[in-house]
């Protein structure tokens, strides 16, 4: 099986699943299983229904704010980003989608302040945010420049 082969790892899902309704990590990969092929809306419903049971799975949250993206429900997905900021601030990487929803919600230097939080929690967000389509529009935005610029070498 390769790493991303999203039917295999929805039908491993639904059988964990089947066997423990309360699989945590089950739940979450076959919403992602699910939304990787194609069918956004059935999981983001998923999704939701799995944040109801696990209201403390961040990476729910944060995959559920994606898919709301890529589903062009931008406010939903800001508000999804908050409601996971607000209940573990440390959950950092969760600041990459707010910074996305928020560009395409026309809040532009409030989504360059959440990428830079973003990048300072993992700096592959600075190389990601670079080619994301998503920031395309910032382009020429200097503090957005400067948030995904490689660091400064010392010496």
């Amino acid at each position: 099986m390769g790493v991303w082969d999203w039917k295999v790892i929805e039908k491993q899902s639904s059988a964990a699943l089947a066997k423990k309704a309360d699989d945590q990590n089950a739940s979450r990969r076959l919403a992602q299983a699910i939304g990787m092929q194609g069918n956004v809306n059935q999981a983001m419903q998923l999704l939701e229904r799995h944040a109801a049971q696990f209201p403390k799975d961040m990476k729910a949250l944060d995959m559920l704010a994606a898919f709301q993206i890529i589903a062009g429900r931008n406010e939903d997905a800001l508000a999804t980003c908050d409601k996971a900021l607000k209940t573990d601030a440390n959950a950092r990487y969760v600041r990459y989608n707010r910074a996305i929803a928020c560009v395409k919600t026309g809040k532009a230097e409030e989504g360059i302040r959440d990428l830079g939080i973003a990048i300072e929690s993992n700096a592959e967000f600075r190389e990601i945010a670079a080619e994301d389509p998503d920031f395309a529009g910032l382009a020429g935005n200097p503090r957005f420049k400067t948030a995904i610029a490689p660091p400064k070498k010392e010496g």
